[in-house]
């Protein structure tokens, strides 16, 4: 059975592929896109806790003394997981509901699979089955006959998986009947049909019903053809709607009793009659209500579905419509018998998100009696973090206070490792990872999320707290619709026309500027940070508000704009790197991914700052949603204690936590309050005559002590907030090194800081005279620069020798800096450290950093400005006959002929100086290995120029076109125009 259902999906593997990459799903690709063989351990998790289930409870209607392990054992279940203790209230109600099952036979138990693919589930409750028949006496053939006559049914979408799955079945009924392909066996198996009954053909069918039927019993069989019309969309979902007296005579005409033909007429093919008898049966099956009910649904989501079944799912399922997947454990619900179970293993994201609560309300008139919570890797062919999984058991009986199991498996790392730890709780239920509750107590937190884990103390917080929607105002903000068009890093336009200080909306309608801070979330980072990106709100965002549709429809949503600009506590949309939250001081605007709660009172804002940065907030909100979306309904809900926002004690470690990340990301180039490398911050202390690794060791030291402090106040915090809370038995205080935001010393990444500070002196970005930007563009301001000079031109050559011997040489420059900064005296020692640092090979440090410069600092400064470059690298290819930078707000339409003319002339003219040189030497030279070197050497050389040669035409032709920019543009759009479609630039990668 595996085998067939793994090799039905790989065959699916190609279709799949090519679906994904569409914006919608057609008819054909549903079975591809949802197909997904479930796991052999699953499969025998959902059957046995349904299935064996009401077995078992049949068999203690018939005064049978054995407990559920023991039963379970009897028939070797191993993944079956004993209910737990209930009160004797609970049990004298479960008693009475279990009652209507006294007297059912084993024939009367009927089992589907609404979703059954290849068969997989079906096959291992026909096992189960064949168990309990012969438990009760019968021999192995009348119970394979019997099953396959009154206990399975199934249905799918798609014709060869239910080919794969009939065919499955069928081998099992011959596993046990050697001549069961020879006798009339029909398995209840069908594959969902798509009938085309036009309303010409439905109006020539219903003309042959008497006028008894010609009224609403006719139009609701016209209701349900239309429904089957679209069976290849709707599958199981379908909802029969004919009455039984309509569909029997439209089944005499298909079978006409005795040969007599009845007055019905019917002028279509064969093969739509073929489609209206499986309609039949299928009709038969989705009417009908089922002692177990037992799937894994498909899984798409509603913006991928095909209109016809979004609109028919939208309509019919509404409190499921999010997903086919939930739609399906609706569908379940109401096709289980009382006293019966369904059970099924889908996304677990039904459990937490808003757009479930009504499907979780509903639910909640049914008993979880089991579930095991997956979480990710539950597949083995699903990787990722965003899929998350669970499997769950449902009895349709209604107890307040039945008390259900649930087994976590979130942490267990792989399917192997989850089955693992399955078993041993089955062993062990008193283990970790084992949680008894009852399901009423979700209805106390808001949301009712399905949150089975959460204490007794965690439930009183959410009774007594008061929401955080409630003493905060949580937002979202703007959604510019084309974030390409209207963001920007801060760092691509010119400072210049950034407005940094709004506090207020009139402020940006009077201000001139058109960049304004936009908070767009970001990476995992609590307290402060994350400042990057800018937007155009020029004249109050007017091109903005003007995006729109061909239809003059506003494309962009300008939510809230009256908390635009004012200060916020903010957290990010995408959580997988863990809930963080930050202070933002008054200036931004938000959108949608940078989440932000508002207040007029600072010191609110910064004591929720205090608790949700605890353990506290993450485990509230892992609660009320683990998915990694984060949405402002989750934060709302927070339960804030009236000693968190009344007491002042916390404020000055709170702050203090502010200040030193603060300086923690300013400390760094990439922030707009970047004032001088953290390197260099002493050196006039020491009269610039100092060595590096004394001022790195300094660095080292105050970002330790940083990171010590922020880290000693976050434990205290979080001691404080979770002894508040009640939560000492669940949460430890102890932070990890990862969880503190603020960065340590790193020898590598800071010396690599150090060269990319040198290259902005060198391009006048930076001054060592002056902290801060020095020029990003507007007016050149040459009194800035005292110490040490910028290059003239906008060029820095990188080469891998010294062939110029003079200032256009980068380690010429390099040398000057170093001087300059922190002394002569110390030059060598200086260049040696820094080369260590570095770790690039070469004879000497110089070489070794020129190795750096001339191979690698590209490639870091690109990652260091998120695929934004402000330096630009022409490079003539793999052999690095030209390589140089220039700066992007230094550029202007004659960069590109002044760095052909002036620099890679030159360095031609050096390759050929050198070149004859090399040959002259080769000539002379008596030694054979240094003679091997240099014709190495030279030959190197050689296709150099020829690179560097046919790099010149190409440069040429781009010079010529005098290509002006506009930094508003952004990077992405300018390098590209820069390029001139000649390739002259290094691609972005």
């Amino acid at each position: 059975m595996e085998i067939i259902g793994w090799l039905y999906q790989y065959y699916n593997e190609e279709p799949k592929d090519k679906a994904f990459r569409k914006a919608k799903y057609t008819a054909s690709d549903i079975p591809a896109v949802t197909q997904l063989f479930t796991p052999d351990w699953i499969v025998k998790y959902l059957v046995e806790n349904s299935l064996g289930r009401y077995w078992i409870d049949i068999l203690h209607t018939r005064d049978d003394k054995r407990s559920e392990k023991e039963i379970a054992a009897g028939f070797g279940w191993r993944y079956f997981m004993p209910a737990a203790a209930q009160s004797p209230s609970v049990q004298e109600q479960l008693a009475s509901i279990n009652g209507a099952l006294s007297g059912k036979s084993l024939q009367e138990i009927t089992f589907l699979d609404p979703a059954m693919g290849s068969g997989h589930i079906l096959i291992y409750a026909f096992d189960v089955f064949m168990a309990l028949y012969q438990s009760e006496g019968y021999g192995a053939r009348e119970a394979a006959h019997a099953i396959v006559e009154h206990n399975l049914f199934g249905l799918d979408i798609d014709t060869r998986a239910f080919q794969l799955a009939y065919f499955a079945v069928m081998m099992k009924v011959r596993q046990f009947d050697r001549r069961a392909l020879e006798r009339a066996i029909q398995p209840h198996l069908y594959d969902v049909p798509q009938t085309s009954i036009d309303e010409n053909t439905f109006n020539s069918l219903a003309a042959g019903f008497s006028s008894a039927k010609a009224g609403k019993p006719l139009q609701l069989l016209h209701e349900e053809i239309q429904q089957f019309n679209s069976g290849d969309l709707l599958g199981s979902l379908i909802k029969p709607t004919a009455p039984a007296d309509v569909l029997s005579d439209l089944a005499q005409y298909l079978h006409p009793r005795n040969g007599q033909q009845t007055q019905l007429t019917l002028g279509t093919a064969s093969s739509d009659v073929g489609k209206l008898e499986r309609m039949l049966y299928v009709h038969q099956v989705l009417a009908n209500r089922y002692s177990v009910v037992v799937t894994n649904p498909p899984y798409m989501g509603s913006r991928r579905m095909p209109a016809i079944l979004s609109k028919y799912v939208g309509r019919e399922y509404p409190d499921s419509k999010s997903d086919l997947f939930s739609a399906f454990i609706e569908l379940s619900s109401e096709l289980v018998s009382k006293a019966g179970y369904y059970s099924l293993v889908t996304q677990h994201s039904w459990m937490f998100l808003s757009s479930y609560a009504s499907l979780r309300a509903k639910m909640q008139k049914a008993l979880l009696v089991n579930m095991a919570h997956l979480g990710t890797h539950a597949f083995e062919e699903i990787g990722g973090e965003v899929v998350q999984s669970t499997a769950f058991v449902m009895k349709n009986a209604i107890i307040h206070d039945y008390v259900g199991t649930y087994e976590r498996l979130v942490n267990a790392p792989s399917q192997g490792a989850k089955e693992t730890a399955f078993l041993e709780m089955v062993v062990n239920p008193q283990q970790e990872g084992v949680y008894r509750t009852n399901q009423a107590n979700f209805e106390k937190i808001p949301g009712s999320p399905i949150a089975y884990w959460a204490s007794q103390n965690l439930i009183r917080d959410f009774e007594n707290g008061t929401p955080l929607g409630d003493i905060v105002d949580p937002r979202q903000g703007l959604a510019t619709a084309d974030n390409n068009r209207f963001l920007r890093q801060w760092f691509e336009v010119r400072l210049d026309t950034i407005k940094f200080d709004a506090h207020s909306i009139g402020e940006s309608i009077s201000s001139r500027k058109k960049w304004f801070p936009y908070n767009k979330g970001g990476s995992f980072r609590k307290w402060y940070g994350n400042y990057d990106y800018v937007v155009n709100w020029k004249d109050d965002g007017a091109e903005i508000k003007h995006f729109s549709f061909p239809n003059g429809k506003q494309r962009s949503v300008v939510r809230n704009p009256d908390f635009y600009f004012r200060e916020a506590i903010t957290w990010s949309l995408i959580t997988s790197g863990g809930f963080s939250i930050r202070y933002r001081e008054p200036g931004s605007i938000h959108d949608v991914s940078g989440m932000s709660a508002f207040s007029s009172s600072h010191e609110t804002l910064i004591r929720l700052l205090g608790v949700l940065n605890s353990p506290v907030g993450e485990y509230c909100f892992k609660m009320l949603n683990p998915t990694i979306n984060l949405q402002v309904g989750n934060v709302v809900s927070f339960p804030v204690l009236s000693e968190v926002v009344t007491s002042n004690q916390q404020d000055s470690r709170i702050n203090n936590s502010i200040r030193l990340a603060k300086v923690d990301w300013n400390s760094f180039e990439g922030a707009w309050g970047f004032g001088c490398l953290m390197l260099l911050v002493h050196i006039a202390e020491h009269n610039r005559n100092w060595t590096v690794e004394a001022a790195f060791n300094q660095w080292k030291q105050e970002a330790q002590d940083r990171f010590d402090q922020l880290k000693k106040n976050e434990e205290e915090l979080n001691r404080i907030f979770i002894d508040l809370y009640g939560l000492r038995d669940e949460l430890s205080s102890e932070e990890s090194d990862k969880e503190v935001s603020v960065r340590k010393a790193d020898l590598p990444r800071d010396m690599r800081s150090f060269m990319s500070y040198f290259i902005g002196v060198t391009f006048g970005r930076y001054s060592i005279d002056t902290p801060g930007l020095a020029f990003a563009g507007g007016d050149w301001d040459a009194d800035k620069y005292k110490t040490y000079i910028p290059n003239k031109d906008n060029v820095v050559i990188l080469t891998d020798e010294d062939y110029f011997g003079d200032e256009r040489d980068v380690m010429y420059r390099f040398r000057e800096f170093l001087t300059e900064t922190f002394g002569k005296e110390h030059l060598h020692e200086n260049l040696a450290f820094i080369a260590s640092g570095l770790g690039k090979a070469g004879d000497t440090p110089e070489d070794q950093i020129r190795s750096y410069l001339y191979n690698d600092f590209y490639k870091d400064h690109v990652s260091v400005y998120q695929r934004r470059p402000i330096y630009w690298e022409l490079s003539s290819g793999r052999q690095g006959g030209f390589k140089a930078l220039m700066y992007l707000h230094r550029y202007d339409e004659d960069t590109i002929a002044m760095i052909r003319t002036s620099y890679l002339h030159d360095l031609q003219a050096a390759y050929e100086k050198r070149h004859a040189n090399l040959d002259t030497f080769i000539a002379q030279e008596a030694n054979t290995r240094e003679k091997n070197k240099m014709i190495k050497e030279r030959d190197h050389i050689a296709k150099q120029l020829s690179e560097l040669v046919k790099y010149d035409v190409l440069l040429q032709h781009v010079a010529n076109m005098h290509i002006a920019i506009d930094l508003d543009d952004g990077v992405v759009v300018n390098h590209a125009k820069v390029q001139a479609d000649s390739k002259i630039l290094t691609p972005i990668k």
